[in-house]
């Protein structure tokens, strides 16, 4: 019974490969174009990984020459527009994120500070998942104090403080953002930001605690005279 079966099977293989043969030499046009359209997607996927291995090896290259000429302090401009070329050109390419921050804090060492903008907004897109985009929009923030934005920086610095998880880069935004709203005579939300490093500072560390206490504690002061000097005010006018 077992030899029957094995014997049934064979049998239906071969009259599948009969079949098979049969039907190939009734539609032998088919067959050859069938083939000629998958060795052209076999040569075309292969060209397009190894172009992007070219473009990879060229990006690496490129940028690599210009963290050199940045770091050798060379002629700035001449950095910033090998970088827009380097974006022009390899701007898909997985090193245009390096790029777009280089050329951010080259324009803001030459306090080109809204030219700035662009790039650092563009490479700051994946803020809180991306290490390179955190270092993006600090220099994002910094561009738009610089060109006298500060709702924008503000914005951006608190962005940083509830997006990005390692506690450095989010205490450095969260202070950043609480000393522009105490500069703008924004003394609550000031006061709540310090309130928000507090928690996040660890107790192991207090001398730092203490400033972050006693700036709120100023700051809540502060808040406190110009609530009751606005409602004196108030009630003299009235």
């Amino acid at each position: 019974m077992a030899e029957q079966q094995q014997f049934s099977g064979e049998d239906r293989f071969v009259a599948s490969v009969l079949q098979f043969w049969a039907w190939a030499q009734k539609h032998t046009r088919a067959v050859v174009l069938g083939l000629i359209a998958v060795g052209i997607v076999v040569i075309g996927v292969r060209y397009y990984i190894d172009y992007q291995k070219r473009v990879r090896e060229t990006a690496s290259t490129e940028l690599r020459a210009i963290r050199y000429e940045l770091q050798t302090g060379s002629d700035p401009n001449r950095a910033v527009n090998r970088l827009r070329t380097f974006l022009v050109q390899l701007g898909g390419s997985s090193y245009a994120r390096e790029a777009r921050v280089l050329l951010a804090h080259s324009l803001l060492l030459e306090n080109r500070a809204a030219e700035a903008i662009g790039p650092a907004r563009s490479a700051a897109d994946k803020l809180g998942s991306e290490p390179l985009s955190t270092r993006a929009a600090f220099l994002l923030a910094a561009a738009y104090e610089e060109v006298g934005d500060t709702a924008l920086a503000v914005s951006v610095y608190e962005d940083i403080g509830s997006r990005v998880d390692q506690r450095i880069p989010k205490s450095r935004a969260l202070e950043s953002a609480a000393r522009l709203r105490a500069a703008a005579g924004d003394y609550v939300a000031a006061t709540a930001l310090y309130e928000e490093l507090i928690a996040l500072t660890p107790e192991g560390d207090a001398p730092l605690r203490a400033l972050y206490e006693s700036r709120a504690a100023e700051l809540r002061a502060q808040g406190l005279v110009r609530s009751e000097g606005s409602e004196s005010t108030s009630g003299e006018t009235g």
